[in-house]
């Protein structure tokens, strides 16, 4: 296991965490899906405190960690294409993620939209993480 953790392109993680945390901003900010996520969420902007910058560093170590785990599965299954990364990252996202997220959704309730919108994010943000893994 060592030994594979040394052949992850740490630099790569690093830049596919970088763009993954930055798509998370865009995600969910006017642009895109903020207005639906508040809607959703039965929130408004006044509801809403200035941002917390706690939060948003433990989002970036939290993906830091997934996108890190999809290197060993993309470094260990050998993949160096942006294709194949992309579609082990689509896999992991939608496969795992989305999947194991909407079981959750369903004992707690949680809307069907909110699951859509809040695991695509992770979704998308995989997928384009296992571009930038498998491509470098």
């Amino acid at each position: 296991m060592a030994e594979l953790i040394s052949f992850i392109n740490w630099l790569s993680v690093i830049v596919a965490t970088l763009i993954y945390f930055f798509l998370g901003a865009l995600w969910y900010s006017p642009v895109m899906f903020a207005k639906k996520w508040m809607e959703l969420r039965n929130i408004s902007e006044g509801d809403i405190d200035g941002p917390n910058p706690v939060i948003f560093v433990y989002s970036f170590i939290l993906q830091f960690i997934a996108v890190a785990s999809l290197a060993l599965f993309i470094t260990a299954m050998g993949i160096n294409s942006a294709l194949n990364g992309a579609i082990i990252g689509f896999g992991a996202g939608a496969g795992i993620l989305f999947a194991l997220a909407g079981t959750t959704g369903i004992f707690t309730e949680l809307k069907m939209q909110l699951h859509f919108l809040d695991s695509g994010y992770h979704v998308v943000g995989l997928t384009i993480a296992g571009i930038i893994l498998g491509w470098w």
